[in-house]
C-alpha cells in the first residue's frame, strides 16, 4: 500500500471532537492522529511505526477499516505488513462495503467518490470526465449538489486527498478505493444510472466529441476503460478514430488485446480492432521500437482479413447487425475477395452492404463517418483493380475530403486516401493530380513524424511511373533500388514488372523487357472474360508497346486475341497490332474508337502517336505533324511524354524538331510543375532515346489474321502436329492451310515462308 498522507501523521495532539456524519456510519470514525488511530486498531503494537503510518494513510484514518483488515490478517496467519492487493481486498469484510441510497448530500458525495475510485489516475482531464459522469448519472436534485462542492466535502472527510509533487490532482486512499469499487448499483432514488454506467456514458461522449487535433486525456480514458472493462467504450473509440487510436494512446494496444473472447464473438468491430492491435504489436516486437508513428507506417492494416466474419452480411435473420457492424463486415468481406483476386465478388459485396445500410430500421443510427470512409477506401481500391478509374477517383476523393474535414491531424485515412487516389490517376492519366496527391501524402507523413508512407511500395510504384512519364531515367534507377528494399503492402498485379519492363525499353533492352513480361508469373493480365478481368487499361497499353518495341508480333497478336472487345485498352492494342503489320485502315478504325471513347487521355495520346507514326512512314509529312501536335495536347493533360516515346526513332527525329517551337511543348513541360523540366529538356531526352518502335512491316500480300498467326507459328521449332493441336485441327487440315498460304506468298516451303516474313519485317 502506498502512503497518500490524508492528514499530518506527525501530529500527536488529540483531534477536536468532530460532528458525526453519514460517512462515519459507513466507514467508522476518522482518527486525526497516529496515536488515536493506534488505540483503535487491534495489534497495533505489533506494527512498526512506518507500517502503522502506512496503514493510517491507506485507510484515510478510518480505524474501523484498518482494524478489520489487521484482525483478518492475524486470523489468517498472514504477516501484518502483507501488501498484496488481491489479499487485502479479500480480507476487507463485506460489511464494510458502503451502500449508496437515499437523497441526502452524503449519498451524492459517496456516488461521486465511487466515480473517483474507478480512475487509475485522477488528473485534470479525469476530474472533468468524472464531473461529466456525475451529470450523466442524473443524481437526485437533493443529493446532487455541484460536483465541486461534493469534492470539497470528500476532501474534508479525508476520503479524497491532495497529493504533493505529482501530476495527480487527487487520490483516493487505497483501502477506500477498494471498498468503493465494490459498488455496482445504487438506490433508484439516488441516481438513474449506476456509477459504472455513468462513467461509460461520459467516456463514450468524450470520445465522440474529441477533436481530431486534441489528444489530452485520452490516455486516462483508456486506462479507465481497462479498469471498468467497459468494452463498448473501446468500440466507440475504434469507430471514431480507427488505427489513429494507437498514435493517440499507445496503451490502446494492450487495451484491445485485453478484450475477452466472449465479447469478441458478438462484436465484429472489436474483432477487427483487436486484430489491428495484434498486427501493430507484432510490428513493435519486430522493429523493437515504441515510436508509434513509425509503427503505424510499418504495419499493414489494409490486409487484415477475418474468416470468422465471413457470411455475417447475408445472415440477416440469424444475426442482427448495427450500421457500424454492417459497414465493418462489408469492408472485411470485400477485402477478402480482393486479396483472393475475386474483384467482381468484392464489388458485389460492397453493393449488398450499401443496400443493407440504406434499409436500416427507422430511427437506427447510421454508420460512423470513419467507418464510412474506410468502406469507401476499400471500394476505391476494388474499382482501381477493376480498371474503373473515373469511379475510383470519385469514391477515393470522398475519403480524402472526410480526412481533411474530420481527421486532418491523423494519418488515417488521409495518407491511404491520397496514395490510392494517385494510383487511380495512374490508370486514367491525370499526371498532375498524381503528383499533387503523392507530394501531399509525403508532406503529411513527415508532419505526422513518419519517415515513410504506410504503403510505401505503392507510392514508389507511382513515383516510378511519374519518372518514366518525364523520361527521367536517373530518378527511375534510384526508385528501383528503393522498390527492391520496400515491402509490398497490397497486391498491385503486374504494375511493378510492367514498369520495370518499360525502363528496359528506354535503356535499349527491349528484348529483356519482353522476356520479363512473357515469362514472369507475376504478369497475369491477359484478359479472357471481359471488362472485370481487364486490370489496367493504361498498363495493358504499356505491355503492348513493350511487345511491339521488342518485335514480339506474335505475343502482341496473342494479347489482342485474348482480350474482349469490351475490355479497356482493347482498341489501342488492336491499333498497335495494325501498326506492326502496316495496316493503315484497321489502325485508323481502332484509334478512332479510342479517341471517341472515355478511356482517358493516356490511351488517347498513344492512339494519336500511332496515327502520327504510320502517317510518317507513309510519307504524309504534314498530316503526321498535325497528328503529332494533337498528341502533344493529350500529353499536356496527362503530364507525360510516354506517347512520344512510342514513336519510331525516325519519326521522332523528324517530328520533334519540326514542332520544337510550338506552344504545345511549353504546355507539356509546364504540366510537370517543375522549373527543371523545360520543353528543351524533354525534347533532348526524347531524341536521345533508343529505337522503341521497329519500322512497320509492309506485307505485299494482304494476309488475314488467321494467316498471320499461322505464319508466326511456323517460325518456330514446333512440329506440324504441335501447331495443329494449337489451332485445333488435324495435321492434314493444317498442311492444306499451309499449302494455300505458300501459294499466296509465292513460296514453296516452310523455310521460304519464314524467310519471306523476316524480309518483310526488315523493310
Amino acid at each position: 500500500m502506498t502512503s497518500t498522507c490524508p492528514v499530518d501523521p506527525k501530529s500527536n495532539d488529540e483531534a477536536t471532537p468532530r460532528k458525526d456524519s453519514g460517512f462515519e456510519f459507513r466507514f467508522g470514525p476518522r482518527a486525526s492522529s497516529i496515536d488515536s488511530f493506534a488505540e483503535s486498531v487491534g495489534h497495533s503494537d505489533e506494527l512498526s511505526p512506518a507500517a502503522l503510518e502506512q496503514l493510517f494513510s491507506c485507510s484515510g484514518g478510518r480505524s474501523r477499516i484498518a482494524d478489520t483488515l489487521v484482525r483478518a490478517r492475524v486470523n489468517a496467519g498472514i504477516p501484518l505488513t502483507d501488501d498484496d492487493p488481491d489479499r487485502i481486498d479479500a480480507m476487507l469484510s463485506s460489511s464494510l462495503t458502503p451502500e449508496i441510497e437515499g437523497t441526502n448530500r452524503e449519498s451524492g458525495a459517496l456516488y461521486l467518490l465511487t466515480l473517483f475510485a474507478w480512475a487509475p489516475r485522477i488528473t485534470s482531464a479525469m476530474v472533468d470526465l468524472i464531473h461529466a459522469a456525475f451529470a450523466a448519472a442524473e443524481v437526485a436534485p437533493s443529493a446532487g449538489a455541484s460536483p465541486e462542492g461534493l469534492t470539497s466535502l470528500l476532501i474534508d472527510e479525508g476520503l479524497l486527498t491532495v497529493p504533493t509533487d505529482t501530476e495527480k490532482v487527487f487520490t483516493v486512499p487505497p483501502l477506500i478505493r477498494m471498498l468503493m469499487r465494490r459498488i455496482v448499483t445504487c438506490g433508484s432514488d439516488t441516481a438513474d444510472r449506476s456509477p459504472r454506467e455513468a462513467l461509460g456514458a461520459a467516456v463514450s461522449d468524450s470520445i465522440g466529441r474529441q477533436r481530431s487535433d486534441r489528444r489530452e486525456g485520452l490516455t486516462e480514458v483508456v486506462e479507465l476503460v481497462m479498469e471498468l472493462r467497459d468494452w463498448h467504450v473501446l468500440e466507440r473509440a475504434w469507430v471514431r478514430r480507427s488505427v489513429n487510436v494507437f498514435i493517440d494512446v499507445p496503451s490502446a494496444i494492450e487495451a484491445y488485446l485485453s478484450v475477452p473472447e466472449e465479447v469478441l464473438a458478438q462484436n465484429p468491430t472489436l474483432t477487427l480492432a483487436r486484430s489491428a492491435a495484434r498486427r501493430i504489436d507484432s510490428t513493435r516486437t519486430r522493429l523493437g521500437t515504441d515510436d508509434m508513428a513509425a509503427l503505424v507506417a510499418a504495419t499493414d492494416f489494409a490486409s487484415i482479413v477475418l474468416p470468422e466474419m465471413h457470411g455475417l452480411l447475408s445472415a440477416e435473420t440469424e444475426c442482427r447487425l448495427t450500421a457500424d457492424e454492417v459497414t465493418v463486415v462489408t469492408m472485411l468481406e470485400a477485402r477478402t475477395h480482393r486479396l483472393n483476386r475475386e474483384n467482381e465478388a468484392a464489388l458485389n459485396v460492397i453493393d449488398v452492404g450499401r443496400e443493407r445500410l440504406r434499409h436500416l430500421g427507422a430511427g437506427e443510427p447510421g454508420p460512423s463517418l470513419m467507418l464510412q470512409a474506410e468502406l469507401n477506401l476499400e471500394h476505391g481500391r476494388n474499382l482501381v483493380v477493376a480498371g474503373r478509374f473515373p469511379e475510383a477517383m470519385r469514391v477515393l476523393q470522398r475519403v480524402v475530403q472526410f480526412a481533411e474535414i474530420y481527421a486532418p491531424n491523423s494519418p488515417h485515412p488521409l495518407l491511404a486516401g491520397l496514395v490510392e487516389t494517385a494510383l487511380a490517376g495512374m490508370g486514367h492519366g491525370h499526371g498532375s493530380d498524381m503528383d499533387r496527391n503523392l507530394e501531399r501524402a509525403r508532406e503529411d507523413a513527415r508532419r505526422f513524424g513518419m519517415a515513410a508512407l504506410p504503403d510505401e511500395y505503392t507510392a514508389l510504384c507511382i513515383e516510378l511511373m511519374r519518372s518514366l512519364d518525364r523520361l527521367d531515367l536517373d530518378a527511375a534507377g534510384q526508385i528501383h533500388i528503393a522498390l527492391d528494399q520496400a515491402k509490398p503492402a497490397q497486391f498491385l498485379g503486374p504494375i511493378p514488372h510492367v514498369l520495370r519492363s518499360l525502363c528496359f525499353v528506354y535503356e535499349g533492352r527491349a528484348s529483356a523487357a519482353a522476356k520479363l513480361l512473357v515469362e514472369s508469373p507475376q504478369v497475369q493480365l491477359l484478359p479472357t472474360t471481359g471488362v472485370p478481368s481487364s486490370r489496367f487499361s493504361a498498363i495493358v497499353n504499356i505491355v503492348g508497346f513493350v511487345l511491339a518495341a521488342a518485335g514480339e508480333g506474335k505475343a502482341l497478336q496473342d494479347l489482342a486475341g485474348r482480350m474482349s472487345p469490351q475490355s479497356p485498352g482493347y482498341s489501342v492494342v488492336k491499333a498497335r497490332q495494325a501498326f506492326v503489320f502496316g495496316k493503315h485502315d484497321p489502325l485508323w478504325t481502332a484509334t478512332g474508337q479510342v479517341l471517341a471513347g472515355d478511356e482517358g487521355p493516356r490511351l488517347k495520346s498513344s492512339a494519336m502517336a500511332l496515327r502520327a507514326d504510320i502517317l510518317h512512314h507513309e510519307g504524309r509529312s504534314a498530316e503526321a505533324l498535325e497528328a503529332f501536335v494533337d498528341m502533344l495536347d493529350y500529353c499536356a493533360i496527362t503530364a507525360s511524354v510516354l506517347a512520344v516515346t512510342q514513336l519510331s526513332k525516325s519519326a521522332r527525329e523528324v517530328l520533334i524538331p519540326a514542332s520544337a517551337d510550338f506552344s504545345e511543348w511549353v504546355a507539356v513541360a509546364r504540366s510537370f510543375n517543375s522549373a527543371e523540366i523545360t520543353s528543351a529538356v524533354l525534347q533532348k531526352r526524347l531524341l536521345e532515346l533508343p529505337e522503341t518502335s521497329p519500322v512497320s512491316p509492309d506485307f505485299q500480300t494482304d494476309l488475314t489474321p488467321t494467316e498471320q498467326s499461322l505464319l508466326f507459328a511456323i517460325d518456330s521449332s514446333k512440329s506440324i502436329a504441335q501447331i495443329a493441336r494449337e489451332f485445333g485441327v488435324v495435321p492434314g487440315t493444317l498442311k492444306n492451310r499451309l499449302s494455300a498460304l505458300y501459294r499466296k506468298l509465292g513460296v514453296r516451303s516452310r523455310a521460304e515462308a519464314v524467310a519471306y516474313a523476316h524480309r518483310a519485317q526488315q523493310r
